[in-house]
């Protein structure tokens, strides 16, 4: 994985699509992204409406 879903929970309207549409299942409805899950894809942070989440680098 070279990046990771960063989560601004103050701009997050809690609609839902991040954990709808991560086909991993690696988010969930508070925002608690389980990194042994998640694959970097982007798609939580593609398919969120107030930009709440970003893909930063993954520190190693």
């Amino acid at each position: 994985m070279e990046s990771i879903p960063a989560v601004n929970k103050e701009a997050c309207n809690k609609c839902g699509l991040c954990e709808m549409y991560c086909p991993d299942a690696a988010i969930n409805q508070d925002l608690d992204v389980d990194l042994t899950f998640c694959k970097g894809c982007g798609i939580c942070a593609h398919e969120c409406p107030k930009r709440a989440i970003t893909m930063v680098r993954e520190e190693k």
